[in-house]
């Protein structure tokens, strides 16, 4: 069951389009209501917990008494969110007119840092981890990777983990991003990475949840392979996605630890004869490092090629990852 949030504003239609966008995201895993005034508020809580209460600072005095254990956050209308003594409730607060996006991310860093509200997700088991990956270079690896995600989170919670060394696409895709897995590679390192801070590094495409690839590539080396393997099982156990997929870009021969955490990998192939040589090499190097067993989960994808949208992949069109022959191709994958 989502958790409850209440945002409470006199805006009504500020209140109107700021839930909606939050009920839209599935990475923030509340279940957003608004409220224009504190009395149908106060009736609301008699009945439901909530767990983060987001209200307008000249509302939040009059709200004494109706927030429960609610985690208070302020609106803040005058930009100024340092400081939090002499708010109300002594409150943290974020301005009211940051992007819906990005204010998400900072109610989920707030709701993070109180340890008070930091919660566990039950673990599940449900989790579908799938891989894609390729020995051979520029076979549309990141593309099938983020259509195969479009297709899934058509069909329930999914999200993409960017392993890529160079952002490459994702310099478009997700051009405003502040965090990425560096931050989710630093939080885990130090000890302190939990669900809650994991919903404030991730992103959304469309329908596609998202975590960026590192800022520098030095950032990847600083994690072994076993402590990424039991990072990347952790977010499935916590995290309630259906279906978390990997795109392993350029992770090297580090990625056969990984690998084994993987349901099914996908991997696209060319037809050229070094492309072969580099196949053939790929499963001498599982036979001797006694990992034949993952051979069974590889299904090579021969990728319809699209010429007149290579482009529009390259600019990161939303729309182009969710039609067309290679979504079609990525939608028959079993």
């Amino acid at each position: 069951m989502r958790r409850v949030m209440a945002v409470v504003d006199q805006d009504a239609e500020y209140g109107k389009r700021l839930v909606s966008y939050f009920n839209e995201q599935s990475s923030i895993g509340f279940r957003a209501t608004a409220f224009s005034e504190l009395e149908s508020f106060r009736r609301f809580c008699q009945s439901v917990q909530i767990e983060i209460l987001l209200i307008s600072e000249s509302l939040a005095h009059d709200a004494h008494g109706l927030t429960g254990n609610a985690k208070v956050i302020l609106l803040s209308e005058d930009g100024f969110v340092a400081g939090k003594e002499h708010r109300p409730f002594g409150a943290a607060a974020v301005f009211k007119y940051l992007p819906a996006d990005r204010m998400s991310r900072e109610l989920m860093k707030i709701y993070a840092d109180d340890d008070s509200h930091t919660v566990t997700r039950v673990r599940s088991s449900q989790c579908e981890i799938i891989g894609v990956y390729s020995p051979v270079n520029r076979c549309g690896k990141t593309t099938l990777a983020i259509t195969l995600g479009m297709v899934r989170a058509s069909r329930g919670r999914t999200l993409l983990i960017s392993l890529e060394e160079y952002a490459g696409v994702f310099m478009n895709i997700s051009r405003n991003a502040e965090e990425d897995l560096s931050d989710v590679i630093y939080c885990y390192l130090q000890g302190s990475y939990s669900w809650s801070r994991l919903k404030s590094k991730v992103h959304s495409f469309g329908s596609l949840d998202y975590i960026p690839p590192v800022r520098c590539i030095e950032d990847v080396s600083q994690i072994s392979s076993e402590d990424m393997s039991r990072l990347i099982r952790r977010i499935a156990e916590e995290s309630g996605y259906a279906t978390i997929i990997l795109d392993f870009g350029s992770f090297g021969r580090r990625a056969s630890e990984l690998l084994e955490s993987c349901d099914r990998i996908f991997m696209p192939v060319t037809e050229d004869p070094l492309a072969t040589l580099k196949l053939d090499s790929f499963y001498e190097y599982l036979d001797k490092a006694e990992k034949a067993e993952l051979k069974e989960r590889l299904i090579k994808c021969n990728l319809p090629y699209d010429k007149e949208k290579a482009q529009d992949y390259a600019r990161a069109l939303i729309s182009v990852y969710e039609s067309g022959s290679l979504y079609d191709y990525a939608a028959g994958l079993h």
